[in-house]
């Protein structure tokens, strides 16, 4: 379902359904019949049309020659200049493989997204049975290791509409404001089938001065994840991020200027 802005003015309603409109499109649904958008977007089909008459019109999107719609050549363009900023230096990505490689459990790059977290970096466990989540797509903020790193450091106002919007409870409240504040006190956070049963993650803070930029997470089955493993998985995870924390630092030869990486040598 489409997310419409209320009491906003009706043109930037109108970017927020056809941006929203966009989102519908995924790696598991790169193709979409009008009737298939009329259903995800429960919007009139009047105003779906002439919403994906626009978005064609500006290479947004693309008919397909039997009036399907796809992704259009306008987003080829935007996504090479996304993966200019976003690419990781080559070091950062070099200690996610090794991390990969010492746990043989996936490995995630997340940051703050608005009230939501995104994977924007994985490396896929080594074993038979992992845990993957997709690139790029939002994830709630009120559970999961990485989360409560990304939330550390963020004010209690904004900690507070985050579980109003997860709807949690008071007791919930307290428990999770003691996480984040173990989290503060230990540079790492754990979790155990918070968002996803049987499933855990263990992060660390990636920092640019006192500003947490990123959450560096290893998950996997809970199975694996014993108090013995969660330990010696905490301090690889911690190391990783502070070398990743240097490598974003921006001092590397050959890193593009602009690198949503870099920052000035006076926040490390």
């Amino acid at each position: 379902m489409i997310p419409v802005e209320q009491g906003g003015h009706s043109s930037v309603r109108s970017v927020s359904r056809a941006l929203s409109l966009l989102t519908l499109f995924d790696e598991d649904h790169p193709i979409r019949t009008v009737r298939e958008l009329v259903g995800s977007a429960e919007l009139p089909k009047t105003t779906l049309l002439r919403l994906l008459q626009t978005l064609e019109n500006f290479g947004y999107l693309y008919m397909r020659p039997e009036g399907r719609y796809c992704l259009g050549p306008t987003l080829i363009r935007l996504s090479r200049a996304v993966d200019e900023v976003w690419r990781l230096p080559v070091a950062a990505a070099a200690t996610m493989e090794a991390l990969r490689e010492q746990t043989r459990e996936t490995v995630n790059l997340y940051v703050l997204e608005g009230k939501s977290r995104v994977c924007v970096a994985q490396k896929q466990g080594l074993e038979n049975i992992r845990y993957v989540i997709p690139i790029g797509v939002p994830m709630p903020l009120w559970g999961g290791a990485s989360a409560k790193v990304l939330l550390a450091t963020r004010t209690a106002k904004f900690v507070d509409e985050i579980l109003r919007g997860g709807q949690k409870d008071a007791r919930y409240r307290d428990w999770f404001l003691e996480e984040l504040e173990r989290t503060r006190t230990d540079c790492v956070a754990v979790s155990h089938g918070e968002r996803e049963q049987a499933a855990s993650s263990v992060a660390a803070p990636i920092r640019a001065g006192d500003k947490t930029i990123a959450a560096l997470a290893i998950s996997g089955p809970s199975s694996r994840f014993t108090p013995d493993r969660v330990l010696e998985i905490s301090e690889l995870v911690k190391r990783a991020a502070h070398q990743i924390q240097e490598s974003f630092a921006g001092h590397l030869d050959g890193e593009a200027p602009g690198s949503a990486w870099q920052f000035p040598s006076k926040a490390r």
